[in-house]
């Protein structure tokens, strides 16, 4: 096969999207030389030959190749497109990253075999990472009801699950960041020390003076054009650096905003997030690294029961950030309410079904008893972590905890995205960090940045609309069979049939208008189609 065609090859995608498809598959259209991968990965492998290579994925911000050899060893390629993040940065911190969990902690990650972090400065001609592939399974092809539950994987592997919890939660660094090899980051950062004052490491002999912190992957740093700003990306040595460097990142990249009076409220809104900054910035903050995608695709289980946990991957984009923001309950280990699945008063009983489920069809009974699964395991998580470390505990399950802590610092969080989510996302964060001012500063304390009764009433009312939107977008994405956070990418054999269900959608909708203001409005607001934002598709390069 000649080079050009190994090209399209390997560039054809395994998926689709309902709208802004020629974007999304122009940007990650991404020319590398196969030959020249086969060739570094042979001698990763210290194989002779390399004896298929085969695409396994497009997903979101990678294309995943899995290549077999000779020697039986198999490894997984990683090509990050364009959309992905800093293109040196967001590989050279995976890799250092992957290494400081597994020698620092102990921690199952994949063993990086080759990578290169410049495009140009390979025969592969883009940046790659080559891993040892893990054996096993995804933990989510084990998540169903037909398991008997002292077999459920989910428990069998959760010891190792909540042992890299607690090891992350109490391990401190010093700096705001992404984790590199001194190397990779300039010279004047590779002298800080990586923990902070506090800390002292696990075991003497620790490896950690391979590592530093240095600037941010976190991508609302350089999406959309940001890459091309000249804005303080970090290292910061407190939250409240942290929290000024987002204010500056917004309003650089409203400079040139063409709509005056959009510029003029955006502006005034990074004045107010300014004012409060210094009032809700902690002087002294824990920074921890988590994962940033802790779902059960990304846990690794033996085959066969009984099951064990073989590793954990996917940590590209990890953060080393201010503890409130980064805790969160593990996905495999989480769940949603359900209306048939009963929470005892009773701390250590597990969750029931209500009666009525008896009065549902045989696949509404499947959906419970799924539902009914996954808030036992979370209440197992909690039981257990509770036992071990309470106090992370209490951060992840409590009443207060993280949940309440994170509305509070919500204004940081939004800041930058007013753009792409409307400016009511900032205008109600500062609505969420007021409401838990007095428990915070005290009762009497003054909030720092005005908002008047009508100001509030406003903006809950605009709030509420947002929502309203969001859910009915929800709703319809989740009928037709599309994941809400994926911006209509789809299994490319699935397309056709999803693509129908949402005409039908459309249809359904125009025929409910009571008038042509509806229908136009509908027309005019209907988020799956060309030219609506997608977030994923913008560039960070």
């Amino acid at each position: 096969m000649d080079s050009a065609k190994e090209h399209a090859l390997f560039n054809v995608t395994t998926c689709r999207w309902i709208y802004n498809e020629e974007k999304q598959r122009t940007v990650r259209y991404v020319p590398f030389n196969v030959h020249a991968l086969v060739d570094v990965a042979i001698n990763a492998a210290n194989a002779k030959e390399c004896t298929s290579i085969e695409k396994i994925q497009d997903g979101t911000f990678n294309r995943v190749l899995c290549l077999k050899f000779d020697n039986d060893v198999e490894l997984i390629a990683k090509i990050p497109f364009p959309v992905t993040g800093p293109k040196h940065y967001c590989t050279a911190s995976e890799v250092a990253t992957l290494d400081y969990l597994r020698t620092e902690h102990g921690i199952s990650t994949p063993i990086v075999r080759a990578w290169c972090s410049r495009a140009e400065s390979t025969p592969v001609g883009a940046e790659y990472i080559l891993y040892e592939k893990i054996p096993g399974k995804q933990l989510v092809h084990f998540d169903n009801a037909d398991i008997p539950l002292k077999d459920d994987p989910f428990f069998k592997v959760m010891p190792g699950v909540l042992k890299v919890e607690m090891r992350l939660y109490r391990t401190h660094f010093s700096q705001i960041g992404s984790i590199y090899y001194k190397e990779d980051v300039p010279e004047s950062l590779r002298d800080r020390p990586l923990y902070a004052p506090w800390f002292e490491p696990y075991e003497p002999k620790s490896n950690s003076e391979r590592f530093c912190i240095g600037p941010t992957v976190d991508r609302e740093f350089w999406r959309a054009g940001r890459a091309a700003l000249d804005i303080d990306r970090g290292p910061w040595p407190d939250v409240q650096s942290w929290m000024f460097a987002l204010a500056r990142c917004a309003r650089a990249s409203i400079a040139n905003h063409p709509d005056k009076r959009f510029k003029e409220e955006y502006d005034r809104l990074i004045f107010d997030y300014e004012t409060l900054v210094p009032h809700i910035a902690p002087p002294n903050g824990r920074f921890i690294l988590w994962h940033p995608d802790f779902y059960p695709r990304n846990i690794i289980v033996s085959d066969k029961p009984p099951h064990s946990l073989n590793g954990i991957i996917d940590w590209q984009s990890a953060l080393v950030a201010f503890d409130y923001l980064q805790l969160s309950i593990p996905p495999a280990y989480d769940c949603d309410d359900h209306p048939y699945v009963v929470w005892p008063e009773d701390d250590y009983e597990l969750p029931g079904l209500d009666a009525e489920v008896n009065s549902l069809d045989d696949e509404g009974k499947r959906k419970a008893l799924v539902a009914l699964r996954r808030a036992k395991r979370k209440k197992v998580h909690e039981n257990v972590l509770r036992k071990k470390d309470p106090l992370l505990a209490e951060e992840l399950h409590g009443i207060p905890g993280v949940e309440a802590k994170q509305r509070y610092f919500r204004p940081a969080v939004a800041i930058t995205r007013g753009e792409a989510e409307g400016l009511v996302l900032i205008m109600y964060s500062f609505l969420q960090t007021r409401a838990i001012w007095p428990f915070i500063k005290g009762p009497d304390a003054p909030f720092p940045v005005e908002i008047t009764d009508a100001d509030v009433a406003r903006i809950e009312q605009q709030w509420e609309e947002a929502a309203r939107k969001v859910e009915m977008q929800e709703r319809i994405m989740k009928e037709c069979g599309v994941d809400p956070d994926n911006d209509g990418m789809v299994d490319t054999e699935k397309y056709d049939a999803v693509k129908r269900a949402f005409d039908d959608a459309k249809t359904r909708a125009l025929a409910a208008a009571v008038s042509a203001e509806d229908r136009e409005r509908i027309l005019e607001e209907w988020r799956w189609q060309d030219g609506a934002l997608s977030m994923t598709a913008e560039l960070c390069c």
